[in-house]
């Protein structure tokens, strides 16, 4: 018995290794051909969209902020009422009972109750107070009974006056054309364009340049370095738009970025009933939504852009483990719902037909079976090392090649970024070329740590 389970564990343990570097490795020559491809460096010229800025035809947008009572909304405000578009509108919705927040907010915006009438066309949990702005009247300030987040959007929505909606995170800014950016797809094909993405990378001197960095702020200034932590996070958000550089915007399905902005037609929001207040990402679910359910004689298309919409700061170690696990969760969910989803039949849908569910159903299997599979063989080959079942140098040459494989993807993805403006340079990239080979070593299991002790 003992030799034939030495065996499956020894089998299984290769296989899962070699799945991961072989993954990896794919992974890594794909962003090194592209970047090789597309050449260095080169600038958006400055001009690029100034005749989409001028246009008196440019739609109208609607900018959402669901603003949580952990989240310090003043800068995301700034950011987006600074934003070059023709016309828009903010509205940011809080929850009752934040009153030092919606205190902070009059102050610096001169909040004023107003009596205004509009359609409530979601479901949502009461709205007690409308504020606008007399600072800046293109602002606008919900107060609503808490319900969370996804609740939150739909009260958005339902205010928003305009065709597209922007759902923002409120800690991310932005600089003058991420909207134009973001909406260059919408606003060449409007009657297909159901929704577009973009990417949010995360920056660990956001928090600096705004004057809150953490305790050791001085001793990142003397020395260059940042915390790891901080550091590995800025790396997986290069990675996630490397993905949507050389894949998904080839694609016409897909999965959104771990951080990003979102822009939806709000008639297509309105007609699969708003955001889910089951879901464990409201947003996430939304978007497969849209590219799976079948309505009759309706079409549409998701965009995934590789664009940059603006940056947010890292989070702790505890927070960033917390928004893997509910990415987990919202990915299984949508797996579920994929199994259930019909076939095409004689119907039209939204976005396409079995083909197209087809190929989200892989690439959220691909998510999240991954990580699984990597994790699973540094758990069996360790587990077969203290057994006796495999060489003693296994989990160490296992390790080595997992750590090199994502440092090849990271560096890979750093080369691909630099040919972007905003990309890491000088002091930081090397930096982040010295941490990346850590990463599988260091990051991943003390992000495994603090969700297992949680």
């Amino acid at each position: 018995m003992m030799p034939v389970l030495s065996a499956l564990v020894s089998g299984a343990a290769t296989i899962t290794t070699m799945v991961s570097i072989g993954f990896l490795v794919i992974v890594a020559a794909a962003a090194v051909a592209g970047a090789l491809a597309r050449g260095g460096r080169r600038e958006r010229a400055a001009d690029a969209y100034q005749a989409i800025a001028a246009s008196r035809f440019t739609i109208p947008v609607s900018l959402i902020v669901p603003a949580s009572k952990s989240a310090s909304v003043s800068d995301t405000i700034s950011s987006l009422l600074a934003l070059n578009y023709p016309e828009f509108e903010v509205v940011v919705v809080t929850e009752s009972g934040d009153e030092g927040r919606l205190a902070a907010l009059k102050e610096h915006w001169g909040l004023e109750p107003k009596e205004l009438f509009y359609r409530k066309t979601l479901h949502t949990a009461a709205v007690t107070r409308i504020f606008s702005s007399e600072r800046d009247p293109r602002l606008v300030v919900i107060e609503k009974a808490p319900a969370g987040r996804a609740d939150a959007l739909n009260s958005g929505v339902s205010f928003a006056r305009y065709r597209y909606v922007v759902t923002v995170s409120p800690d991310v800014v932005c600089d003058r054309d991420a909207l134009l950016r973001l909406m260059s797809p919408a606003l060449r094909d409007p009657a297909e364009v159901l929704a577009v993405t973009s990417y949010v990378e995360r920056d660990p001197m956001l928090a600096a340049r705004a004057g809150r960095m953490h305790a050791d702020a001085s001793s990142v200034e003397e020395t260059g370095w940042t915390r790891a932590g901080d550091d590995y996070q800025r790396l997986a958000s290069i990675r996630s738009w490397m993905a949507s550089r050389l894949a998904w915007h080839q694609l016409r399905c897909g999965l959104p970025p771990r951080d990003g902005v979102t822009a939806w037609r709000r008639d297509a929001v309105m007609e699969f009933g708003g955001f889910s207040v089951a879901a464990a990402d409201p947003e996430l679910d939304l978007l497969i939504r849209l590219q799976t359910a079948q309505l009759d004689g309706s079409t549409g298309r998701v965009v995934r852009t590789s664009e940059v919409f603006g940056q947010a700061p890292t989070l702790t170690i505890r927070g960033a483990a917390s928004r893997a696990a509910r990415r987990q969760r919202a990915l299984v969910e949508a797996l579920r719902a994929l199994r259930r989803t019909p076939g095409s039949g004689d119907h039209m849908s939204w976005f396409g037909g079995q083909a197209e569910r087809r190929t989200v159903r892989i690439v959220v299997a691909v998510e999240l079976l991954i990580p699984v599979a990597q994790a699973v063989a540094a758990t069996l080959i360790v587990a077969g090392a203290f057994a006796g079942w495999v060489a003693p140098l296994a989990p160490w040459v296992t390790f080595l090649f997992l750590a090199f494989g994502y440092g090849v993807v990271s560096a890979s993805a750093l080369l691909l970024r630099g040919g972007t403006p905003g990309a890491p340079s000088g002091a930081d990239l090397k930096r982040l070329l010295i941490r990346a080979p850590l990463e599988f070593a260091v990051y991943r299991p003390a992000l495994v740590w603090v969700r297992l002790v949680k």
